[in-house]
């Protein structure tokens, strides 16, 4: 059921818990407080008479056998004014002198001196103070012994009487604090939680069409700045995220037009009147040549989604970067020469991975990079391995790319010069690819571009054999 409760009534309940744990403790401090100053009171009253009695005894005792029953008389006169006090003489041995018999004997051994005792019998709360009294010489006879007990005993009723009381009083008190804590702590918590209120008001004008909108933190209690921005940097992800989402829509409608549009002219014009063998010949090549550069794209984009959800199947095995690097030079060698464009390999690393995937990673980096160089210009493929990485470099001179294109040229379809601009070589995929493939063996994919050259730098673990 906690979990049901809202915050206001959440925070309404603590605050009224922790009123009431205040309350009490200052109401059971106060009853301490009230009992020990009335056990005071007491005590002091008791010794009070206590020396009172012993002061009247040595006064009223007459040589020889004493009168206890005038003795008696006599204290209980001095007594009368001072409360309802009892008072009990009795010997050693528990024979009653004078006094009342309606109490039980001191339950401590009260011969060392005087002893305070508290107790309750048929409902009603006593506190006594009992003493030993040493009999003057001239009443000592054969009957009666050297000392004799004395016990005044004090009821305590009424102030019991007025501590219940005060319980009763604190009792319906705590009632009506309860009932006013959970008023105010509701109140507090409704003023305290407007802020947020509000903030979840504007948050429901963030839309799919107005994800431009942030939650502002001027204003807000300092305890909300956190969440606002965690907020507005999730917005800022959204909508990078769906801005993504919209370009990668355009960009592969425009390049499926391309080859689809190609299939629709060479078949409409193949159609449109009679021609030769040669003629259809030649229009399905052209169809085939469409055909397979949609299937490519369409599987590049399946191996992405696999990586994606980790569905590549690795088959790694021990590869010495230097031979495969060569190996990919040579079969990039005529594309090079046919743009004027040298490839070199500097260094040497051993590697454990996939060697396809690697080829492949290796292969679409480089072509970008054929792609983009001057001519007469050269391509480095610099290749390096200590006892923590492993890395390959692919650097083309060139024209630079701005920093802030840097990490999109990553995503599917990109170009750094226009998204939009017909490309008569590659999908746009990759970059993409390479990316994919580096990750899954563990690795990164950056690069860096300036003045003198574009460097993309695929930094593996080392050490998985």
């Amino acid at each position: 059921m906690r979990n049901h409760l809202s915050l206001t009534a959440r925070l309404s309940l603590m605050f009224s818990l922790t009123m009431l744990a205040i309350w009490g403790l200052v109401s059971m401090v106060l009853i301490q407080s009230l009992e020990q100053h009335f056990a005071r009171q007491d005590e002091a009253d008791l010794r009070g008479k206590m020396v009172l009695v012993k002061s009247l005894l040595a006064t009223q005792l007459d040589n020889g056998q004493p009168d206890w029953a005038r003795l008696e008389s006599r204290l209980h006169s001095a007594l009368a004014g001072y409360g309802d006090h009892r008072l009990q003489i009795t010997t050693p041995q528990g024979r009653l002198l004078a006094g009342s018999q309606l109490f039980r004997p001191p339950a401590t051994d009260v011969n060392a001196g005087p002893v305070i005792e508290s107790w309750e019998e048929n409902g009603i709360h006593y506190r006594s103070i009992s003493a030993p009294f040493a009999l003057p010489p001239r009443t000592s006879v054969s009957e009666m012994p050297d000392t004799v007990m004395i016990r005044v005993i004090f009821d305590t009723r009424y102030h019991q009487h007025f501590i219940n009381d005060i319980k009763n009083g604190l009792l319906w008190l705590t009632g009506g604090i309860a009932l006013i804590s959970i008023l105010l702590g509701w109140m507090a918590s409704r003023a305290g939680l407007k802020p947020l209120r509000s903030l979840a008001r504007l948050s429901t004008q963030v839309t799919a069409n107005k994800l431009d909108h942030r939650l502002p933190v001027s204003g807000a209690p300092v305890e909300l700045h956190g969440p606002i921005h965690a907020f507005n940097n999730m917005l800022d992800r959204l909508e990078e995220s769906f801005q993504r989402l919209t370009t990668f829509s355009s960009d592969i409608a425009h390049e499926l037009r391309t080859p689809v549009n190609g299939l629709l002219l060479q078949t409409q014009v193949a159609l449109s009147q009679i021609r030769s063998d040669h003629d259809y010949r030649e229009a399905l090549y052209a169809n085939l040549e469409a055909a397979e550069r949609l299937n490519r794209m369409i599987n590049e984009m399946l191996f992405l989604a696999k990586s994606e959800q980790g569905q590549l199947a690795i088959q790694c095995q021990s590869l010495d970067l230097a031979e495969e690097v060569d190996e990919l030079i040579e079969f990039f060698e005529p594309l090079a020469s046919e743009r004027q464009v040298r490839l070199q390999r500097l260094g040497h690393a051993r590697l454990w991975g996939d060697r396809a995937m690697l080829q492949r990673a290796i292969s679409n980096l480089l072509t970008n990079a054929i792609r983009y160089t001057p001519a007469h210009q050269e391509v480095s493929i610099r290749v390096n391995g200590n006892d923590s990485a492993v890395t390959v470099e692919v650097a083309n001179p060139g024209s630079p790319i701005p920093p802030e294109e840097w990490p999109r040229l990553f995503d599917r379809f990109y170009r750094a010069d226009h998204a939009r601009q017909q490309m008569t070589e590659g999908s746009g995929l990759g970059l993409a690819i390479a990316k994919a493939i580096v990750t899954s063996h563990g690795g990164t994919l950056s690069v860096h571009s300036d003045e003198q050259e574009t460097c993309f730098t695929m930094r593996f673990p080392a050490g998985q054999e």
